[in-house]
């Protein structure tokens, strides 16, 4: 089993210093602390799998140290160590919450049963804490779905490298299923019974993204009302998957580098110093070698996040993989809706292959429950999809014959130049430059993000 975070508290001498020892030598990590008021600010501090505690005479300081151990640390246990005169306290301990407690003089056969039930209680918290949070996805090899060779390079890579503790970069379009592959790594990494912590770094403004990756202390900033554990410590022994990355502050990115190059931290607003044992996997929809020329991402944070780098192809670009994904949609919507769609026609699985999936695999699943949710018959068709070359038009037919120049021109260039040409005619409205060149307005915005298209009128006035 996986090794523990133990936090002891006993009184200086020979028989705390055996129980450390032995905790030790049993592979765990082990933080002896003598009296309360340093059990106290341990868990304040720090995040334990278990605290180990010896039962005092006045055992109203016991009781009280088990309720503030469980307000602390909801997902830890604790073991109270107890001498026979002392049981009427220790049972009053459980009754606040204490998981269990062992008569001293203790032996290490019954220390040994006490850390296992801990370690296979963490198990199975830690298995119910990463089950409750992922149950819509899916991340075991064999379950995740595709025909086409670069996903198979993909989970090649990801077998080779997820009982590693290497720091992973995904890279790829939004909608690609980054999120997917950074759980396949955790999933069947060493750490996999521990945390998988999600973060979406774009979500939050920098100094609430501060205060949700490391914490913070009670009366850090207006409204900190109370103490925060972030979500590294709430990762500790386990994974903590930061996506889209790209878009921290400069001032976020240095904490985040201190963490891969120490593994510590202090909260925001806090001195004391926290060490924790954390994978970082991370991903961007943008370039961060463009991202470090423009010098808005660190050259030193990249280095260190991208040891081993997982580049997703968008769904475009792997075609073999719409068909399974689509029918694999199809299963689960017609199963959760109770509907009696059960495939596709000919035409339909056409349009599902030529279309551009310009929002990945998000857009297809999007489309299928919606084609799901609408259709009242055996087979989805093309008209369920709503997949049309734009939001309900056909697409234009009136396209003269291009002469290709002599010297042939590149077709990337030649899309934006089409594109910017209808922008243009349309005064920079989308929607009717979208018409203009029959595709959707979904298309739109992806092409013009694609290109890197920018115009004044877009920016919203503050």
């Amino acid at each position: 089993m996986a090794s523990l975070k133990i936090l002891f508290m006993h009184p200086e001498g020979s028989l705390g210093k055996g129980i450390q020892e032995f905790l030790e030598s049993q592979g765990h990590a082990v933080k002896w602390v003598p009296d309360e008021d340093g059990c106290r600010q341990s868990l304040d501090q720090e995040i334990f799998d278990g605290l180990i505690l010896e039962v005092k005479p006045e055992g109203d300081q016991t009781v009280e140290l088990v309720r503030h151990a469980k307000k602390a640390h909801s997902f830890g246990i604790v073991i109270c160590l107890v001498h026979p005169d002392q049981l009427p306290t220790a049972l009053e301990a459980m009754e606040e919450g204490a998981d269990g407690y062992i008569k001293k003089p203790c032996v290490e056969k019954e220390l040994q049963i006490a850390l296992q039930r801990l370690q296979e209680y963490r198990s199975l918290l830690g298995a119910n804490f990463y089950l409750r949070r992922t149950q819509d996805l899916i991340y075991r090899f064999d379950d995740i779905i595709g025909d086409s060779q670069a996903l198979k390079k993909v989970l090649s890579v990801v077998k080779k490298v997820a009982y590693s503790n290497a720091s992973i970069l995904i890279e790829g379009e939004t909608g690609t299923g980054k999120e997917l592959i950074a759980g396949a790594v955790h999933y069947n990494s060493g750490r996999s019974e521990k945390p998988f912590i999600k973060v979406n770094c774009a979500a939050l403004q920098d100094t609430l993204l501060e205060s949700e990756l490391f914490g913070h202390e009670k009366g850090a900033f207006t409204g900190a009302d109370k103490q925060r554990i972030g979500r590294f410590e709430q990762a500790n022994f386990g994974t903590i998957f930061l996506d889209e990355i790209a878009d921290m502050s400069p001032s976020t990115q240095a904490k985040v580098l201190r963490v891969l190059q120490e593994q510590e931290f202090e909260r925001v607003g806090g001195t004391k110093t926290i060490k924790v044992d954390v994978r970082v996997i991370s991903a961007s929809n943008k370039d961060l070698r463009e991202e470090i020329v423009a010098k808005s991402f660190r050259d030193d944070l990249y280095y260190r996040l991208n040891v081993v780098n997982l580049s997703i192809p968008p769904l475009r670009e792997r075609r073999e993989d719409i068909l399974p994904l689509a029918n694999y949609f199809l299963r689960r919507f017609s199963g959760e809706m109770s509907k009696k769609a059960t495939g596709f026609t000919a035409e339909a699985e056409a349009l599902l292959q030529e279309y551009e999936w310009p929002g990945n695999i998000r857009e297809l699943r999007n489309t299928l429950e919606r084609s799901v949710l609408l259709s009242e018959q055996d087979w989805i068709r093309p008209d369920d999809l709503s997949l049309h070359g734009t939001d309900g038009m056909e697409p234009l037919n009136n396209v003269e014959k291009f002469h290709m120049p002599e010297g042939g021109i590149p077709l990337v260039e030649m899309e934006k130049k089409l594109i910017l040409e209808a922008l243009e005619k349309a005064n920079w409205v989308q929607k009717e430059a979208a018409q203009y060149l029959g595709v959707s307005r979904r298309v739109m915005h992806y092409k013009i993000q694609k290109f890197g298209i920018r115009n004044p009128n877009w920016v919203k006035n503050k």
